[in-house]
């Protein structure tokens, strides 16, 4: 489980690594609010400050995920852990066709707050990203995990 929300911390922001925890406290209202707001039944875990956000992780019916909400309650994006079987058809091929030998280990979905929708998949050593029609955008590599 530690594993997997690392996994999301980390397609989440690139500097969400560097982010400093918060105490609910140390939490803008509007931002609090607005989580409890689309979450009423799902608790913040620890909320860490990146960058310019507000972020945390939290189960919603059972499925992980992470949001991240700028200091005046707007949210900037969520991410939801999903099954590979989730992603899209496109996707799954290009990782099928390209990484033979490799499983995925994980997958997940985040939407901007715009709309805008992309896909990553988890191997082994690399995350590959993916746009809202599994088209494939870039592999970054993964950290040693452990």
């Amino acid at each position: 489980m530690k594993k997997l929300f690392l996994i999301l911390a980390i397609s989440l922001t690139g500097i969400f690594a560097y982010a400093q925890k918060k105490s609910t406290t140390d939490v803008p209202a509007a931002v609090t609010s607005k989580f409890t707001s689309l979450y009423p039944n799902s608790k913040a875990e620890d909320w860490k400050k990146g960058k310019d956000n507000y972020e945390t992780k939290f189960t919603q019916n059972n499925t992980k995920m992470c949001i991240s909400i700028d200091p005046s309650g707007n949210v900037v994006k969520t991410t939801t852990i999903i099954s590979a079987s989730e992603l899209p058809k496109t996707a799954n091929d290009y990782v099928a066709k390209n990484y033979a030998n490799e499983k995925i280990t994980e997958a997940s979905k985040t939407t901007e707050a715009d709309g805008k929708i992309k896909y990553e998949a988890e191997l082994k050593t690399k995350r590959l990203c993916f746009d809202s029609n599994g088209n494939y955008v870039k592999s970054e590599k993964c950290k040693n995990k452990g």
